[in-house]
């Protein structure tokens, strides 16, 4: 009878690889068991349940169905096995993948991830200085607004569901191939930079990446990129825009909403302005937050299972793919539309899902190391955000959160939110 073989990789500080070969014992009894298991849910004439002969049951079972009940019990047994032996303590739950099983020679191989809790070494987070991007409004601004969005309805919104038009405000990130670090985070205009940004970014969405050839004007703000020709990965942040009334001699008193409603058009001017700065206000609030928790990253050191940013990268391609899907288009169409390979595009989205992942953690060690806490209004005014962000009622959301095992979310997105107005 063999016994189990084990081959350990560290392959970083916190992630595990085994190798695993079980025991022939182990295999036979998983196989054992997911025949007892199905055993007990047949029905067969002169048996009763859990008591039918396996040669029965074989017949009666999908072969894959029975192969993934039994390597369910196996790996089960197996992975507490390597756990004990390589006296690991896993941060969370193993990432397997079975490479070989077969019930006829008590064989069953697998490979496992193991996550190990994060090692973080923040650098300075207290004190950082960020230049805030001006949130001034001017009446050319507002008159623009007007003629650009004169057929909505009159509200700020955040964009998720459409590309960029011309007068959106966005946030977005600028990585020169070849350039070390995160890239740079700027806050402009659509259809107000330069024509070969403006281009590259029409019709883009909000977490949307693209690749694609820039001729930076003379005077761009970044003197190192000004007047050059460079390759660039375009990362869209957020992006912002507020919908306005139709504009005629009635505007100002019956065709807005209640909030717009004015005795005359320079009253809802004034509105608008006001309107138009507390969105830009927010924008630029979140290029602070970008570039404060680009730079305590660059400031830090930051270790993370490769699990988490794995399944984070996996799930984001799952959903592209879906999209795509729908349009009858696959994730290689969706690569070479924005300038990249499927395989440049899935690991441009891995280095994004880590360095998501490495925010995630800092947040989370600084909340926990100034001892913040989340009062239920935390809870709240972060349940309500996400409500309007997928379009949903509170209460509506909520239970759809409990549904999916999800609610954890809220509580990620108010620890972070905690972090940043810390």
């Amino acid at each position: 009878m063999s016994t189990m073989q084990i081959e350990r990789e560290d392959l970083n500080p916190c992630t595990i690889k085994l190798s695993v070969k079980c025991s022939t014992e182990q295999v036979s009894q998983g196989f054992a068991k997911a025949y007892k298991n199905f055993s007990k849910q047949a029905r067969i004439p002169g048996f009763r349940p859990g008591t039918a002969p396996k040669n029965m049951i074989a017949k009666m079972v999908d072969k894959n169905s029975l192969f993934e009940a039994a390597a369910e019990e196996i790996v089960r047994v197996a992975i507490n096995e390597a756990l004990t032996s390589e006296k690991i303590r896993p941060h969370e739950a193993p990432a397997v993948e079975i490479t070989a099983i077969d019930e006829d020679e008590n064989k069953c191989e697998f490979t496992a991830k193991i996550p190990l809790e994060p090692v973080v070494e923040l650098g300075n987070y207290k004190g950082i200085e960020v230049r805030k991007p001006s949130s001034g409004v001017t009446d050319a601004d507002v008159d623009a607004q007007l003629d650009e969005l004169r057929k909505r309805s009159g509200k700020r919104e955040t964009v998720t569901d459409r590309g960029i038009h011309d007068s959106d405000m966005v946030v977005l990130n600028l990585k020169v191939d070849g350039e070390e670090g995160e890239g740079k985070n700027f806050m402009i205009s659509a259809g107000q930079t330069f024509k070969a940004l403006d281009e590259a970014m029409s019709h883009m969405q909000v977490e949307e990446m693209k690749v694609a050839d820039l001729t930076f004007p003379a005077d761009f703000q970044n003197k190192e990129w000004a007047g050059k020709k460079k390759k660039v990965q375009i990362t869209i942040r957020s992006v912002s825009n507020v919908q306005l009334p139709e504009l005629d001699d009635s505007f100002a008193t019956e065709g807005v909403d209640k909030a717009l409603k004015s005795k005359d058009l320079s009253e809802l001017k004034a509105k608008l302005k006001e309107r138009l700065e507390a969105a830009k206000s927010n924008l630029a609030d979140e290029f602070i937050n970008e570039t404060l928790q680009e730079e305590i990253l660059k400031g830090s050191t930051v270790h993370v299972p490769d699990t988490m940013w794995e399944a984070v990268a996996n799930q984001r391609l799952r959903e592209m793919a879906q999209e795509a899907g729908k349009e009858g288009k696959k994730l290689e169409d969706v690569a070479t539309a924005n300038g990249m390979t499927l395989d440049d595009m899935v690991q441009k989205w891995q280095l994004e899902a880590k360095t998501q992942v490495q925010r995630a953690v800092i947040a989370n060690t600084i909340f926990k190391k100034e001892a913040l806490q989340l009062t239920n209004q935390d809870y709240n005014d972060t349940l309500l955000a996400m409500a309007i962000e997928y379009q949903a009622h509170p209460k509506d959301l909520l239970e759809a959160l409990k549904k999916n095992n999800a609610l954890y979310e809220v509580e990620v997105r108010a620890v972070y939110k905690k972090v940043m107005d810390f």
